[in-house]
């Protein structure tokens, strides 16, 4: 094994033959070692190949490597080897992060921790320690530990206090950043302070931490690394730097600029290599773009995404992006039955990886709400999942819980349920400083239930919230007519109906259904034929109420929502006042859980009979 190694290291020969000589040394074991010469080498054998199948990124198989290396260390390694020692379990512990094994990267990390000879020979332990408080969703004890470092390190967060002054620097640094060319910040000076590279590092992975848990912080990480990258140069963090910097000049209106630096972000990685930082920056970037592209072409680039990140070992943004793109499945109007299969290969993902900071949020997705649905007054989701959120102080995924069974009740049209989840949705107070794809769809829900709850209740603060999320909607049109038009078209039919502007209504609905159609969303034209029903039945136009239904259910049925197309009978008929003759109604929802369209469809028309 050690003459087949020596000769493929010396010579450059393929990666098999260096695999196939350690695999001979390791089978042999430390029981041949001699030496602590020979074991060194045999150490270092071990290391090489682990690296290079980190490099294929095969990260079990290099931790196995590494463990492989550990055991042929001498009794005295940390003294007598001290490099070797700490090369071999800092990578085992990189490995071990990546594959989601948190009990032997405590072991791993111990060690070098108690053995180390500087704080910076401890400093990659500190990075991996903290991202896996991350996976664990200690998003606090992250936050703190992370700043605890970059403060050893000579790097203070800036003191922004309140909401004016973080506008007045973001603002002030894009004016900086206007007055140099994409070329420029391409061609930017290289950094080369080793603590100051270190520290940039720190600064990002806060950023998880913040996301999840701190997100009115998000501010102040980014524009510290944008500064610090325009003083002290360029390296793999000035990519995550911009991304984030133009998802918050997005977040607050400017998609312009946001655009523009997540597309240098993009390109930073490209033209640089930088392998470590790809995964994360495709998952933020593709959040920003699609506010100005059509949300169907931003599905490549989350699997893109996804797969850079998985070659890095980077596993938190290659569960992001695989979550980004079920999200994007769902809100474009996928077929249900596939985009559920994709939820459940991202939940297997998620728990094979330990990554419970985002389990929580994939556990409550409507999809198979959307399946399940058939009794109008059924009980609400059990809080037990809030409960657990709560327990492990999540607040991001706990307001996501609370929103997304408010978006459930109101498809069952379930006035009670819809009102105690967003009065708990509203009782978060986050400020969400990352323009994530889903907030538009959110935005938009926001605004249906809010003008819906207003003309049930007469409380105005629901109508102002219902405005709001309009207007939010018409900026978002304005950059992206092919993903928001027909929404906010939707909602500005609910405000002219809960204003009885009644033939103004008409129109937006017609509108709305018309652009869901050309722009191939099929989810937003069952919503917005279904409305506009409920409309026409309480305007008194009730044979054209049914008209619409009808099309809200071929709509639901088509997409895949099984249980929603039987929903919206059982809610219609509970509010109109005209009584279908006994025998004309088969059970519906049996019809269309075994898949019958055209059973269903003709008791629909029959329906539409007894009507008129």
């Amino acid at each position: 094994g050690l003459i087949l190694c020596n000769h493929a290291i010396k010579h450059k020969t393929d990666d098999a033959m260096l695999f196939t000589a350690v695999d001979q040394i390791n089978r042999a074991g430390p029981s041949v070692v001699l030496t602590s010469v020979h074991g060194s080498m045999m150490a270092q054998s071990n290391l090489q190949t682990g690296l290079k199948a980190m490099d294929m990124s095969d990260f079990i198989s290099a931790r196995k490597l590494f463990e492989f290396g550990i055991s042929f260390l001498s009794q005295n390694h940390w003294v007598e080897e001290y490099n070797l020692s700490l090369s071999l379990y800092d990578n085992a512990a990189k490995c071990c992060l990546s594959i989601g094994d948190s009990e032997k990267l405590e072991k791993f990390s111990t060690q070098v921790l108690s053995n180390a000879r500087s704080f910076e020979d401890k400093l990659n332990i500190y990075y991996f320690s903290i991202s896996a408080l991350c996976h664990a969703s200690l998003l606090e004890e992250a936050f703190s530990k992370g700043v605890q470092v970059l403060s050893m390190l000579g790097e203070d967060l800036p003191q922004i206090r309140t909401h004016d002054e973080k506008i007045g620097h973001l603002n002030e640094t894009t004016s900086k950043l206007s007055c140099l060319s994409d070329d420029e910040l391409l061609t930017y000076k290289m950094m080369s302070d080793p603590s100051k590279i270190m520290a940039m590092k720190f600064l990002w992975r806060l950023q998880v931490s913040l996301l999840m848990g701190k997100p009115s912080f998000i501010p102040h990480v980014t524009l510290k690394m944008i500064h610090m990258s325009l003083v002290h140069g360029m390296s793999a963090m000035y990519a995550i730097g911009f991304v984030y910097f133009g998802s918050i000049l997005a977040s607050i209106g400017n998609i312009k600029d946001g655009y523009r630096f997540v597309k240098l972000a993009k390109n930073i990685v490209q033209r640089f290599g930088y392998k470590d930082v790809a995964g994360e920056v495709l998952f933020m970037s593709t959040h920003t773009i699609g506010y100005v592209e059509p949300i169907q072409s931003t599905l490549e680039c989350y699997l893109e995404g996804y797969t850079a990140a998985l070659e890095a070992g980077d596993t938190t943004s290659a569960c992001l992006n695989l979550l980004s793109y079920c999200n994007n499945l769902f809100w474009s109007g996928t077929s249900l039955g596939y985009t559920k299969n994709k939820y459940d290969e991202l939940a297997h993902f998620t728990k094979k990886h330990n990554l419970t900071s985002l389990e929580f949020v994939i556990r409550n997705n409507m999809v198979e709400k959307l399946f399940e649905m058939g009794d109008v007054n059924r009980t609400p989701v059990s809080d037990g999942l809030h409960e657990d959120i709560l327990r492990i102080k999540n607040p991001f995924s706990a307001k996501m819980f609370h929103i997304s069974n408010a978006m459930i009740a109101f498809m069952n049209r379930d006035i009670d349920n819809t009102l105690t989840s967003m009065e708990k949705y509203f009782d978060f107070d986050l400020e969400m400083w990352i323009l994530l794809n889903f907030i538009a769809a959110i935005r938009f829900f926001i605004g249906l239930i809010s003008f819906w709850v207003y003309r049930r209740t007469n409380d105005r603060k629901w109508y102002e919230r219902g405005s709001q999320s309009k207007e939010a909607m018409r900026k978002w049109a304005e950059s992206s007519k092919w993903n928001c038009l027909q929404k906010f078209i939707l909602l500005e039919a609910e405000d002219h109906f809960c204003n009885k502007r009644y033939e103004r209504a008409k129109e937006s609905y017609d509108d709305a259904i018309m652009f869901s159609r050309q722009h191939k969303f099929i989810n937003d034209e069952a919503i917005a034929c279904e409305l506009a029903g409920y409309f026409l039945l309480e305007v008194g136009e009730t044979a054209s109420s049914i008209d619409y239904i009808i099309q809200a259910h071929e709509k639901y049925h088509k997409w895949g929502a099984i249980g929603k197309a039987s929903v919206i009978f059982q809610y219609f008929q509970s509010i109109s006042t005209v009584k279908l003759p006994v025998g004309i109604e088969p059970p519906v929802s049996r019809e269309l859980a075994s898949g019958n369209r055209n059973s269903s469809t003709t008791t629909l028309k029959a329906r539409q009979k007894a009507q008129t």
